[in-house]
């Protein structure tokens, strides 16, 4: 897949690294040339842009990427407006991070397809894994249901399933 990502801080530069590490075309944009000197290097084509200028942004290539990924997280006012703009500039796939919950309801009035809150989703799995005292691999089903992958730890060893109560102690089910 082709992707653009706007906003090249430590979440979006990791996200575009990755992506292209998994073999992806990753285009990124940041006004910090700083930002973008770091990642130049590792992805397809990097841009100094001021992603709130209609203008600037016109330049990238939006209509032939499948997926805009707006990673912009500490500039509240530069996200929504990024986000506008790509509405209006007809992008048809935006995914954007919020940093709180005054960002997520604006970027829903956007209809973007997907909000991102990286931060919460650490604080969720760090959670998991101080509870259980693990490493906790996870992937959310829905809104309610997730599927974890953890190390069961030693005070469970020579316990029989049946003597586990997973539900009743932890709230999760053993599959």
């Amino acid at each position: 897949m082709r992707y653009l990502i706007i906003g090249l801080g430590i979440y979006g530069s990791n996200l575009a690294t990755d992506l292209t590490d998994m073999g992806h075309e990753v285009i990124g944009a940041d006004h910090n040339p700083t930002l973008v000197e770091q990642v130049k290097d590792k992805i397809s084509t990097a841009y100094i842009i001021d992603s709130t200028d209609e203008a600037a942004l016109s330049v990238l290539p939006l209509k032939t990427v499948d997926l805009v990924i707006v990673a912009i997280g500490e500039n509240f006012g530069a996200s929504v407006k990024t986000v506008a703009l790509l509405r209006k500039l007809g992008v048809k796939r935006i995914y954007a991070r919020a940093v709180d919950d005054i960002h997520e309801t604006i970027l829903q009035g956007f209809k973007v397809d997907r909000i991102l809150t990286p931060e919460q989703r650490a604080a969720r799995e760090l959670t998991r894994e101080l509870e259980l005292g693990c490493t906790v691999d996870s992937l959310r089903i829905d809104v309610d249901h997730y599927v974890i992958k953890f190390d069961a730890p030693d005070f469970f060893y020579g316990m029989k399933y049946e003597d586990l109560n997973f539900e009743e102690d932890y709230g999760i089910k053993l599959i």
